[in-house]
């Protein structure tokens, strides 16, 4: 309806200038008096100026909703003209129109301060560079770590250590990096993580740290308690039988705190004795074992890497754990793509990495109706190589998923207890890690990311 009545006034108001042409033509032709033709000069003036005006209003409000949005400048308001006007709905419309660019604005503001507010508060160091290596941005927790109220340039943090910039350089999104820092008063170990970004096409790195050592203090005195608990558990199991056992010999050849003569040696007596020696023995090569068994967690070779075809290390692996899986009856799956895919690490240690887990996923397995497992290697988004191993065994709860990376820890009557601890030792010193994902009842899966 507003429209209708605009392009009506329009219409009019040019009808009334083209019939004041005509008329002004007309006078000027016929000689009629001069102050006729006068008048009608100055009324088409001003139906021209009023057509104008009139035509500018609406460019009058578009400059206005215009300028809030370039200024987003919240007192910026329309003269109500009546929404029966011809600009009334007009204006209604930007009215409606500007509200919503506030409300946005709004919006935004609290969603940028609820973000400031988590970046001040994070105990994560964070700060971002552009490609000329000039620092864009830096948070509280990252000028405490590194001690410094300013930074310009990624090449300052070489004070704390000359390779700080070249490490944070070369660290691609999702890598992950140690670095070890020296401050005014002591040292500290960073652990590095990085993001990347654009801003108006300019790339950016954002890399985020913090101080690990009282995380690892905590979580080493955590690992020692567990590792001591098992170590007692170990050696109690063994020790206290072999006390027991010797007081109980002890008795064969006493009476009443006196030895017995060589003559009261009866057979029985021998024949005992020899069993309890026995027992002992047994026990105290069970001891030597597991002795045996540190001594591999702490003398593991550093790895000799090439590199190999993944699916070569399947297929290498399933001939060599054949007979089981057949004996069980498991069905074994290989999913390698790309099909050449490869990984350059040390075979033979990440033979035996894949060895144990399918151990563990034939235990796991063997009680199922339909057991099977898969190798699973792949390319993940970051281009990390990974390689899983996945069952649809029997599952594990979490109170066991938090252990079962402990030396010695162990849910089963043969295990060692070592396996896993010595694949996530393996994973560490190819700079790669080892991760499981478990469900009772539904199967585990364990991933080695390199």
């Amino acid at each position: 309806m507003g429209s209708n009545r605009f392009y009506a006034n329009v219409i009019i108001r040019i009808i009334l200038i083209v019939i004041s042409c005509f008329f002004l033509a007309y006078e000027y032709i016929a000689g009629i008096y001069i102050v006729s033709i006068i008048n009608l000069g100055l009324l088409l003036v001003l139906q021209t100026w009023l057509f104008f005006w009139y035509i500018n209003r609406i460019n009058q409000k578009v400059i206005i909703l215009l300028d809030y949005v370039k200024s987003r400048d919240s007192g910026l308001t329309f003269k109500d003209s009546g929404s029966s006007s011809t600009f009334g709905k007009l204006e209604k419309r930007f009215a409606e129109t500007r509200q919503i660019l506030q409300d946005i604005s709004k919006e935004k503001e609290i969603k940028i301060n609820y973000l400031q507010f988590i970046i001040d508060y994070v105990d994560v160091g964070l700060f971002s560079f552009d490609d000329k290596g000039a620092i864009t941005f830096i948070n509280p927790a990252a000028r405490k770590i590194l001690d410094r109220k300013f930074l310009t340039n990624i090449k300052a943090l070489d004070e704390f250590n000359p390779n700080f910039s070249e490490t944070i350089n070369g660290l691609k999104p999702g890598e992950s990096e140690v670095i070890e820092i020296k401050r005014k008063d002591n040292s500290l170990r960073l652990s590095l993580n990085t993001g990347l970004f654009n801003i108006m096409g300019i790339p950016h790195k954002l890399i985020s740290f913090q101080d690990i050592d009282k995380h690892l203090y905590k979580e080493e005195i955590d690992s020692w308690s567990k590792i001591i608990r098992i170590l007692n558990h170990e050696i109690m199991n063994s020790i206290t039988p072999i006390t027991s056992l010797s007081k109980t010999m002890k008795t064969y050849f006493t009476s009443n705190n006196k030895t017995i003569l060589p003559q009261d040696i009866t057979p029985k007596i021998i024949d005992r004795t020899i069993e309890g020696l026995g027992i002992i023995e047994d026990r105290g090569a069970g001891l030597i074992n597991f002795v045996n068994s540190y001594r591999k967690l702490t003398a593991l070779p550093s790895p000799i890497k090439s590199i190999f075809l993944i699916k070569d290390q399947f297929t290498q692996v399933r001939s060599l754990m054949n007979d089981e899986l057949t004996t069980h009856n498991i069905l074994l799956k290989v999913e390698v793509n790309p099909d050449d895919l490869s990984v350059e690490a040390d075979k033979e240690q990440i033979q035996q990495i894949l060895i144990n887990l399918l151990k563990n996923a034939i235990q796991a397995t063997q009680n199922e109706s339909s057991p099977s497992i898969i190798f699973r290697g792949f390319r993940n988004e970051f281009n990390n190589t990974i390689i899983q191993v996945e069952d649809n065994g029997v599952g594990m709860p979490d109170s066991i998923i938090n252990n079962i990376f402990i030396p010695f820890f162990t849910t089963k009557d043969t295990g060692s207890g070592i396996g896993l601890s010595l694949s996530r030792q393996i994973m560490q010193m190819h700079n790669g890690t080892i991760k499981v994902q478990s469900e009772v009842g539904k199967g585990s899966l364990f991933s080695l990311v390199f």
